[in-house]
């Protein structure tokens, strides 16, 4: 062992700085353990003497293979490790997931701590600090799950003896819906969400204002008027689908015209779109059983078949505002690319909708029935009536729930 002698500024402090080396790599670098000796004796004499029995031991840990490197990596050091060797197998959903949950949760804690300081109460105290914080059994497990990650990848890479995890305090259990605790449509609900609360008219009334324009100063009224309309046919095929087939949403907002078989009424899940600190982006389906096929109805392919028409009409009006796939001549001759666009797209541009999208659209169309329904049970002329018409409002449930 090499021993360096280290003096603080002012002379009165002391450490020793103890090197042992074990040769050179495959690739000609050094390998060399360090660590740092401070002298308990208040002897000036004596330190010396106590830094060689020090570095006589941390010597023969090194030889024995006691001595890993985690004792001079620091958990926010490993992680950067971890990042680029562990982490980019894993889905762009799952990387941003993880790296938020260390750089929100784990990293202010135990950044600053060396990797084999590290024990199951400092994890234990992020956890219990999680829950008193009302954080859900879901969240705290999953802060779990991702420092559970880190220091399994570096128990196999041997920064670790031991995976301090394993010693961890039992996680909050996950309850899981049941029975009356579950959110759904019933049959009935869900008929008539499909044939009535996706297919009438909506009125919408506007009441009479006062009007200047801008360019002459000329001032006149604009009477109270009334607008009436449907839901769009492309949100009508989509919770169509959603209830006949229980296509995820990020499944449903990838399919492009090509994943449907008209001729044999099936759909081909084989991708779904995700959400990403970059953008939205195409991935494979959650697991391997999600590439599936799916049969569906002749109706919904009638509506699909439908909308497929309306939407190359729409591609065809807007020209080079649309920034979806379009059929192009190419030595002279057409090439067919409109069927790579998703049949669910941004209206504005023919680019694939927005995730969030449904969801809203979803909570809209149950808003605007319910309070039609409303309107209506006002104008009943008996309460037998007017208890039929509101008992035909729609629960507000999530678009996943379909």
């Amino acid at each position: 062992a090499y021993i360096k002698e280290r003096r603080s500024k002012d002379g009165k402090k002391i450490s020793y700085l103890i090197t042992v080396s074990q040769g050179r790599d495959a690739e000609g670098n050094k390998i060399t353990f360090n660590t740092t000796f401070v002298p308990k004796s208040r002897k000036p004499e004596k330190w010396r003497t106590e830094a060689e029995v020090f570095a006589e031991k941390f010597q023969e840990q090194v030889e024995n293979g006691e001595v890993v490197s985690g004792d001079r990596v620091t958990f926010a050091e490993f992680v950067d490790i971890w990042k680029k060797s562990w982490l980019p197998n894993k889905t762009p959903t799952v990387r941003d997931n993880y790296s938020d949950v260390l750089r929100v949760r784990v990293l202010p804690v135990i950044g600053h701590m060396k990797m084999t300081k590290i024990r199951a109460t400092h994890i234990d105290k992020i956890l219990e600090d999680e829950k008193a914080e009302g954080k859900a059994p879901k969240t705290v497990r999953m802060t779990f799950t991702v420092i559970n990650s880190v220091f399994r990848y570096a128990l196999k890479k041997q920064y670790v003896r031991e995976n301090p995890c394993v010693r961890c305090d039992d996680l909050p259990p996950i309850t899981m819906k049941t029975g009356n605790d579950l959110s759904f449509f019933t049959k009935d609900q869900a008929d008539r969400f499909l044939k009535d609360a996706l297919t009438r008219e909506y009125s919408f009334t506007f009441s009479g204002h006062h009007r200047t324009l801008k360019k002459t100063g000329e001032q006149y009224d604009v009477p109270e008027y009334v607008e009436r309309h449907s839901i769009p046919i492309q949100w009508r095929v989509y919770f169509t689908m959603a209830i006949e087939t229980g296509f995820r949403r990020g499944e449903m907002c990838a399919l492009t015209w090509r994943d449907i078989n008209v001729k044999d009424r099936v759909v081909s899940i084989t991708k779904a779109i995700a959400n990403t600190k970059d953008g939205q982006i195409v991935k494979d389906p959650k697991t391997k059983a999600g590439i599936r096929d799916i049969t569906i109805t002749k109706s919904t392919i009638d509506l699909l078949t439908q909308w497929k028409k309306e939407q190359r009409s729409l591609c065809m009006k807007m020209g080079t505002a649309w920034k979806g796939h379009r059929d192009v001549i190419k030595g002279g001759k057409r090439i067919d690319s409109f069927d790579d666009n998703t049949i669910f797209i941004q209206i504005d541009t023919g680019l694939p909708v927005h995730l969030s999208t449904p969801g809203h659209k979803f909570a809209e169309v149950i808003d605007l029935y319910n309070s039609a329904c409303e309107r209506e049970a006002v104008q009943a002329n008996t309460k037998a009536e007017k208890t039929m018409i509101l008992n035909k409002r729609l629960p507000k449930i999530r678009l996943h729930d379909l």
